[in-house]
């Protein structure tokens, strides 16, 4: 029997959803807000459900998994319904506007024995493992130090109900984007012992939340990172995502230096650079990095998407292990941390640059 999935949001037809159906599985149900659009799915295909209502699907007993794209303060009740209706769930990040609605979801996981997990893609898919991999390999030896630069243009007014730029809808820059690359720092050098954070004034009259930032992050094991954000570098003169933005200011690099070597990877030019410190010649003890190899992923299909934030990939992949009864390979207490420490990071932007301790019990 194909492991049954219900799709929440993310789709434009029955067609359009079937996009995230792996293998093994196979599409039951939909639900939308948008009653027109469910109308147009029922005529393309009767044997889909459709229903403008979550808890509807949630009570269905022809849905083992549901996918969800909504928008953020929809996560908490949409994730807890559909656990108590005995489903797997995956969620957008992050997992609500509160940390509180974070720990509801996680126990309501606990009491459903069945899963969640958050759309932390880059935790699963592209760039995230394969930087997991060098490290893992000893190649760089041990990290001391990460460091993460993310320079975009900005979140308009065309974007749906300030879902990117408000306060209200988002809490801020780092829960909406941030989180990204705190679970990626968490990934790379392990638990974050403290962040301080600092903004410049905002450029962007539009914006009710920073346009800028730079985190300061202390690691529980002794490395430091450096996490930077700005929404004011790259030009609107077409499609935020034109190839071009990348030669207008749109650049998205990591670096992470350890006690052998270094890397650095640019997701607009999807590569990896290593490079390993090698001794002076001359015998006088000093060391500098020297070129190793380079990764190339130019050649996947769509390698922007693919190497960097592939949404669809990481759906399909939760589908695949929820069919195989396999669990998420990010489980949602580790997306929680990761939570965690976005959240800090805001509040210390927020809060006079103030250096934030952050313990694994951490409330806000």
């Amino acid at each position: 029997m194909k492991h049954r999935v219900g799709v929440i949001g993310f789709f434009g037809s029955v067609r359009d959803a079937r996009r995230l159906i792996p293998d093994g599985c196979e599409l039951t149900a939909l639900c939308d807000v948008k009653e027109h659009l469910l109308d147009r799915c029922r005529e393309e295909d009767p044997g889909v459900f459709c229903t403008a209502d979550y808890r509807e699907l949630a009570r269905r007993g022809d849905v083992d998994s549901v996918v969800t794209y909504t928008p953020n303060e929809t996560h908490r009740d949409i994730a807890v319904a559909m656990l108590e209706g005995g489903k797997n769930v995956f969620i957008e990040k992050p997992m609500g506007i509160s940390l509180r609605q974070g720990r509801d979801i996680l126990e309501a996981e606990r009491k459903s024995g069945k899963y969640v997990a958050v759309d932390l893609e880059m935790h699963v898919t592209g760039v995230g493992p394969e930087i997991k991999r060098i490290l893992d390999s000893g190649q760089i030896g041990d990290v001391l130090h990460v460091e993460f630069d993310h320079h975009r243009g900005p979140w308009v007014h065309t974007t749906p109900s300030g879902l990117y730029r408000t306060r209200k809808r988002t809490g801020g820059l780092m829960r909406m984007e941030g989180v990204h690359q705190m679970d990626l720092f968490r990934l790379f050098a392990g638990e974050v012992r403290a962040v301080q954070s600092f903004t410049a004034p905002n450029a962007l009259r539009h914006y009710e939340i920073p346009d800028n930032i730079t985190v300061i992050v202390w690691f529980a094991g002794g490395a430091m990172g450096r996490y930077t954000l700005n929404q004011t570098r790259s030009p609107y003169f077409s499609d935020n995502w034109d190839p071009r933005c990348k030669d207008y200011g749109h650049s998205v690099r990591w670096r992470v230096t350890g006690t052998k070597g270094a890397l650095l990877a640019d997701a607009w030019r999807t590569y990896i650079d290593i490079l390993q410190f090698q001794e002076v010649p001359g015998g006088n003890g000093s060391v500098r990095p020297h070129f190793v190899r380079r990764l190339d992923f130019s050649g996947l299909d769509k390698p922007m998407e693919s190497f960097y934030e592939d949404m669809v990939g990481c759906r399909r992949l939760f589908l695949q292990r929820m069919a195989a009864g396999l669990p998420p390979l990010q489980r949602a207490e580790d997306a929680f941390r990761s939570e965690q420490v976005a959240w800090a990071a805001e509040k210390s932007g927020f809060e006079q640059n103030q250096r934030i301790e952050v313990p694994p019990d951490w409330e806000g």
